[in-house]
């Protein structure tokens, strides 16, 4: 991999994580269309480490109280680490036992286009949602890790598929969008953490090393100004409009593979 391919990567990588069209799912279409070969998925575990540092940043308000809470031990800040934990269960147990198809789902740019199409739907169906909810339940919690878990589908957005419920279950949609970037700190923290151990004991040359770098801070870049966009577009009412796009790709990546 060259660095302007991972400038490339690292620039769809940050700003499609945050916005609802599947970061994993453009990834595996411009590396099908680009013939960019990264060797597997540690590329791209490495480069969502950009995108965690993204979320640090852009929410370090939000991060800082739930600190300071949690040492004055106020129940209402140990009540929102709890339902993290329990969102983040699913999508755990879900990388862990089906490693093997989701590599393989990478490798068929037809079935992300398919995601992608299922995406549209999920967005286009919270034109009809409304959410005013400041509060989250067990329930809430539980329902949305099990839309993080299905999404780690490449195609299928995590942000689409999470603030999309948030808003079915009738929560807020910035307080959705925050719960689902802070839910998803854990997830990318342990899937970094056991790629690192393996390229510690495989360490790449510099010239493997390099773009892994370079792709990470493009990332972390780009998915700031993401992050703070879709809050402000959330505000808008303007979240099912991204319908329209996952559809476009999706349609236009089967005429283009299936051919």
């Amino acid at each position: 991999m060259t660095s302007l391919e991972a400038i490339l990567l690292g620039l769809v990588q940050g700003l499609t994580e945050f916005l609802p069209v599947s970061s994993s799912g453009h990834l595996a279409l411009a590396q099908a269309i680009g013939g960019i070969q990264t060797g597997d998925v540690t590329f791209e575990v490495i480069v969502h480490f950009g995108t965690l540092l993204a979320v640090v940043t852009a929410l370090r308000g939000r991060i800082a109280d739930l600190a300071a809470g949690c040492l004055r031990r106020d129940r209402a800040s140990w009540r929102t680490i709890y339902l993290l934990m329990v969102g983040s269960v699913p999508a755990g147990v879900m990388g862990i036992a089906f490693k093997d198809m989701l590599t393989a789902a990478f490798a068929s740019p037809l079935a992300v286009c398919g995601c992608l199409l299922a995406t549209g739907c999920i967005l286009w169906s919270t034109r009809f949602a409304t959410g005013h909810r400041l509060e989250m339940t067990f329930f809430d919690a539980m329902l949305i890790g099990f839309a993080q878990a299905l999404a780690v589908l490449p195609g299928i957005s995590r942000a689409g598929s999470t603030i999309g419920l948030g808003l079915w279950r009738g929560i807020d949609g910035r307080e959705a969008a925050t719960f689902s970037f802070l839910m998803s700190i854990p997830i990318i923290l342990s899937a970094t953490a056991l790629e690192i151990g393996d390229l510690l004991s495989h360490p790449p040359g510099v010239n493997a090393l390099w773009p892994l770098l370079i792709g990470t801070l493009v990332a972390y870049v780009s998915g700031v100004f993401a992050i703070r966009w879709l809050l402000g577009l959330l505000n808008s009412g303007r979240f099912a409009h991204f319908a329209y796009y996952c559809w476009l790709i999706g349609l236009a990546g089967m005429a283009y593979f299936g051919m």
